[in-house]
């Protein structure tokens, strides 16, 4: 077997020790944040189907026809898709957790819109919304207004050309 040292024996100890304290105050932050929110968060959520696979798991399967066989077709009820529950109720999925951004209705003005309007953009998320906020502040503080072009975009820290054609079309001055 293992023998280890009295030195090596009291590390061990001490980091098994650490590992639970810090997993009980993970778990324990964890409730505390369900706890503000009013709204019970569970600790495991189960994805819902998205809706291709659920279309895809109903679609009829391929086959030969009524009669191709041979054999005479079945009378009587044809049997009932499964049914598909409506998603649980409960707080809105995150969508930059997802991956999906929900695109504006109309464009975004990049001289009045705050960090969370700005947030909406695809690939944008709240630290490049802050950069483009800050970066329309030092602009006002030097010039007296705010971005002149869309492509002043290309000034901020984090937004390159690819980014910029993503939400060219999103925004406006």
């Amino acid at each position: 077997m293992f023998y280890f040292s009295r030195a090596e024996q009291v590390v061990l100890l001490a980091l098994l020790a650490l590992l639970l304290t810090g997993a009980g105050l993970l778990i324990y932050a964890r409730g505390e944040r369900a706890g503000q929110g009013g709204v019970e968060s569970p600790l495991f959520v189960e994805a819902p189907a998205t809706p291709a696979a659920a279309a895809h798991a109903l679609a009829p399967k391929a086959g030969p026809g009524p009669g191709a066989s041979g054999a005479p077709e079945a009378e009587g009820p044809s049997p009932e898709p499964p049914a598909i529950s409506p998603p649980a109720k409960g707080p809105a999925p995150n969508p930059h957790r997802e991956g999906v951004k929900p695109s504006p209705s109309s464009p975004i003005r990049l001289n009045s819109a705050t960090a969370r309007e700005l947030e909406v953009l695809p690939g944008i998320g709240p630290v490049l919304a802050s950069r483009i906020v800050q970066y329309r502040g030092q602009l006002t503080r030097e010039r007296g207004h705010g971005f002149e072009s869309v492509d002043e975009l290309l000034n901020v820290p984090g937004i390159g050309a690819r980014r910029l054609a993503a939400v060219r079309e999103l925004v406006t001055l």
